[in-house]
């Protein structure tokens, strides 16, 4: 099966997905729950001078591949443990590739190419979503990066472990500058 970017971005396939909305139905929603464990580490640093580094690690499934390189004292990861080896599939192993989960840092710089934000989510199918949600409160709703990463996310689809409904909804309460603004 190939899946072209023009597809995706045709008004034929837009007209298809907006068939499945329906302004008086509301889809299941699932409250998520946090991880008992994570293998991910982000973090952000940024100097007096504004220069910026956004930095994600992870291993991906526990120890990652297993593997430790001799003498190295670390594991490999498996990021690519979710490509398939079924020609054809969009998600075929290939050169060029990157897994759908791949780790995301994140800087933000303004039109004139200023530094304005560093940030950056961990979660794993979740990274997208958890992104542009970041993304959209600080851009949109003038959140400084900390507020934006402590406001309630959803997540659109199964990406985790134990999750089998269609969305999830993180329970957590707003912080007062999203219900006052």
């Amino acid at each position: 099966m190939t899946v072209s970017v023009k597809e995706l971005l045709s008004d034929e396939y837009a007209k298809k997905r907006a068939r499945l909305l329906h302004r008086n139905e509301v889809c299941q929603a699932v409250s998520g729950s946090p991880f008992a464990c994570s293998d991910t580490v982000y973090f952000s640093v940024v100097d007096k001078d504004g220069n910026a580094c956004s930095f994600i690690n992870s291993n991906y499934m526990g120890f990652g591949t297993g593997l430790i390189p001799e003498g190295c004292g670390f594991t490999l990861q498996n990021r690519g443990a979710n490509f398939v080896l079924d020609e054809g599939h969009p998600n075929v192993i290939g050169p060029c590739k990157r897994p759908y989960h791949t780790i995301i840092p994140g800087l933000i710089t303004d039109e004139s190419n200023n530094f304005v934000a560093s940030f950056g989510v961990m979660g794993g199918f979740m990274q997208p979503q958890g992104h542009l949600q970041v993304f959209l409160a600080m851009v949109l709703w003038g959140k400084d990066p900390q507020e934006a990463l402590d406001a309630p996310r959803f997540c659109i689809g199964p990406g985790h472990e134990g999750f089998e409904g269609d969305v999830a909804i993180e329970e957590v309460r707003l912080h007062p500058s999203f219900t006052s603004g």
